[in-house]
C-alpha cells in the first residue's frame, strides 16, 4: 500500500494515499488545517513552482481535490488578489483550459511577474485549501 505523509502546521501523520494521478506524489501539498484525520490532501499539478506562462497562450491548470465535490481557482500576483478563475465548480473534470489574459500582469505596467500563485480550495469548507509555489507570467512578446 502507499502512504503518503502530511505535514500540517508541524505536525506530521500518515496515512495511506488517495487514489492520485501521475505524478501526485512529486506535487502533494497538505490543507492550511491541524486536522490530519479529517483532511484530504489537495495539489495543484500543473503549473508548478518555476513555471513560466506568456500572457495571450493557452495552459491547462490542473488539480488533485479529492474529497471536495466543488471547488474554487483563485489567482494572486504577489500581494494582490487577481479574483477567481473558477468558483463553486465541480472538481471533476480536475483541469481547466485557460489562455493568461493580455495584460494580466502588464496591466500593473510591468513585464513580468515572478510571483504568481493558484488557490484551490473546497468550496463548501474554504478552510482546505492549497496554493502554488511562486510561477511566473510574462507579457506576450
Amino acid at each position: 500500500m502507499r502512504y503518503v505523509t502530511l505535514i500540517l502546521l508541524g505536525l506530521a501523520a500518515c496515512r495511506p494515499a488517495e487514489k492520485s494521478p501521475p505524478g501526485f506524489a512529486d506535487s502533494v501539498a497538505t490543507t492550511g488545517t491541524p486536522d490530519p484525520a479529517s483532511r484530504i490532501a489537495f495539489a495543484i499539478l500543473a503549473p508548478k513552482a518555476g513555471d513560466t506562462l506568456v500572457e495571450g497562450a493557452v495552459y491547462t491548470i490542473h488539480w488533485w481535490a479529492g474529497g471536495a465535490a466543488r471547488i474554487n481557482l483563485g489567482a494572486a500576483m504577489g500581494g494582490h488578489d487577481k479574483g477567481y478563475l473558477l468558483t463553486d465548480a465541480p472538481s471533476i473534470p480536475d483541469s481547466l483550459v485557460w489562455t493568461v489574459p493580455v495584460g494580466f500582469v502588464t496591466g500593473f505596467g510591468v513585464k513580468t511577474s515572478s510571483d504568481m500563485r493558484l488557490r484551490l480550495e473546497d468550496a463548501g469548507d474554504p478552510t482546505r485549501y492549497v496554493e502554488t509555489g511562486p510561477f511566473t507570467i510574462v507579457g506576450a512578446r
